[in-house]
C-alpha cells in the first residue's frame, strides 16, 4: 500500500484547520486550574460514543467516570471486579454490563496510549498486540489474546494471514515517522489498519487508538486532554461502514482512492467537531466552578477546599481518603473541607452498604449527564433525513 500518496489540497487544509483548533483548545485548557482533573471525564465522554459507534446503546457517563476512578485506586484497575461491587449503587442494569466493561477497557487503552506515545516513542508489533489485549481484556490482561489472526476472515476480507506481520511492521514504521501532518498520518494509519484487519474481530477499536498514537506523540492532545472525536464518528453509521468496507477494495481501484480521500476528510471533520464539543464542555464546567466560588465560602488558594472544588467538577463521587491522595492534602484537612462543602450544599454525604461513606456532587453529575444527553440528541437530529 502506498502510504505516502499526498491528500488533496482541500483535505490537507481540513487537517491543518482541525489541528490548529486542537492546539488552541490545549492552550486554553492549560490556563484553567481545574483542567488537570478533567482528563478522565473527557475520556468517559469519548468512550460513550466509541461504544455508540458499534452498539445502539447510550451509556451514562457518570458511572463510567466513577467506576474508572474507583477501579484505579481500590481494585488495582480490575474494572470487572469494581463493576460487580458497585453495580447496584450506580443503578446499572445487568444487561449493560458487557458494554460498560467495553467502555472501561477503551478508557484504559486510551490512557495507556497517552502514557507511552511521547516524543521519541516508536511503535512495534508488540505495541499493537498489547493495545488489542487491553481493549479486549483490560490493562491487567494476562496476554489471553495470542497475536495476529492466523486464519482468513469471512469472504477473505482483510490481508492474507501470513502477510499480516509484514504489513503491520510497515505500518508501525510509518506510524513512527512524520510524513504528513499528525491528523493526516492518523488517517492513513486507521485506513490501512481497517484494510489489513490484523485481528480476529471485524469490530475492533484497536485501529482507532493506534491511529491516535502519532497525534499524542506529536503533541496534538495537550496535557493528554482528549477531545471527543468519537461523537462525530458515531453519526452516519451507514456512511462509516461504507468507508470501512471500501478500505478493503483493490488498492489500484479508483473507488479505493476516492474513499481513502473521503475517509481522511471525514476524520478531519470529526476531529473539528470533537474540539467544539470539548470547548463547550470546558465552558459549562467553568461556569459551574464560578457559581460555587461566588457563594461567599472561605477558600484560601491551594487549600484542600480549593482543590476539592476543582476535583468534584470532574469526579462527582469521592471517598475522603482517595480525594486526599488526588489533591495532595492530608486526610484531616480533606475531611474538614468535605464537610465545609456539605454545609455549603455543594456535596452530600452518602453511606454505602453501611460500611463506607462517600461524598456525592449532584450538580457536577447532572452537568456531565445532561451534556452527553444533549450530544446524543444532537446526533439523532443530525442523522434524520433532510438534516
Amino acid at each position: 500500500m502506498d502510504y505516502f500518496k499526498p491528500f488533496s489540497a482541500d483535505t490537507q487544509a481540513a487537517f491543518f484547520s482541525a489541528e490548529a483548533e486542537m492546539i488552541r483548545f490545549g492552550e486554553r485548557a492549560a490556563q484553567l486550574p481545574h483542567a488537570e482533573y478533567l482528563k478522565n471525564t473527557l475520556l468517559a465522554i469519548d468512550a460513550v460514543f466509541a461504544i455508540r459507534m458499534v452498539h445502539d446503546i447510550a451509556l451514562p457517563p457518570v458511572p463510567l467516570i466513577v467506576l474508572f476512578d474507583v477501579a484505579g485506586w481500590k481494585f488495582d484497575n480490575d474494572v470487572e471486579r469494581c463493576l460487580a461491587s458497585m453495580r447496584s449503587m450506580l443503578r446499572l442494569p445487568e444487561e449493560t454490563s458487557g458494554t460498560v466493561i467495553e467502555a472501561l477497557h477503551y478508557m484504559q487503552a486510551l490512557e495507556w496510549v497517552s502514557s507511552i506515545a511521547k516524543p521519541g516513542f516508536e511503535a512495534t508489533l508488540e505495541t499493537v498486540v498489547r493495545l488489542n489485549e487491553i481493549l479486549l481484556f483490560g490493562v491487567n490482561s494476562d496476554e489471553r489474546a495470542h497475536g495476529f489472526r492466523r486464519t482468513y476472515l469471512p469472504y477473505k476480507k482483510g490481508s492474507v494471514p501470513l502477510e499480516i506481520p509484514r504489513e503491520m511492521r510497515k505500518l508501525c514504521e510509518f506510524c513512527n515517522g512524520e510524513y504528513f501532518s499528525p491528523l493526516g498520518q492518523a488517517s492513513v494509519i486507521h485506513h490501512a489498519f481497517e484494510r489489513i484487519v490484523p485481528f480476529d474481530s471485524m469490530i475492533d477499536r484497536t485501529g482507532l487508538l493506534f491511529a491516535f498514537m502519532p497525534m499524542f506523540r506529536r503533541g496534538l492532545f495537550a496535557n493528554d486532554l482528549m477531545v471527543p472525536i468519537c461523537w462525530g464518528a458515531s453519526l452516519e453509521w451507514e456512511y462509516r461502514r461504507t468507508l470501512k468496507d471500501a478500505s478493503r477494495k483493490e488498492l489500484t481501484s479508483e473507488s479505493h482512492k476516492v474513499y481513502k480521500e473521503q475517509w481522511a476528510f471525514y476524520n478531519a471533520r470529526n476531529t473539528s467537531m470533537g474540539v467544539v464539543i470539548a470547548n463547550m464542555f470546558i465552558s459549562k464546567v467553568s461556569k459551574l466552578r464560578n457559581s460555587w466560588r461566588s457563594r461567599g465560602l472561605k477558600i484560601p488558594a491551594n487549600s484542600a477546599t480549593d482543590r476539592l472544588l476543582d476535583l468534584f467538577l470532574a469526579v462527582p463521587q469521592l471517598a475522603t481518603r482517595h480525594a486526599a491522595s488526588c489533591i495532595g492534602k492530608s486526610y484531616g484537612a480533606t475531611n474538614e473541607a468535605m464537610h465545609q462543602l456539605v454545609r455549603a450544599g455543594i456535596v452530600k454525604e452518602v453511606a454505602i452498604d453501611n460500611r463506607e461513606r462517600v461524598f456525592v456532587c449532584d450538580q457536577s453529575a447532572a452537568l456531565i449527564a445532561d451534556f452527553v444527553d444533549n450530544l446524543e440528541k444532537m446526533g439523532e437530529a443530525a442523522a434524520e433525513p433532510g438534516e
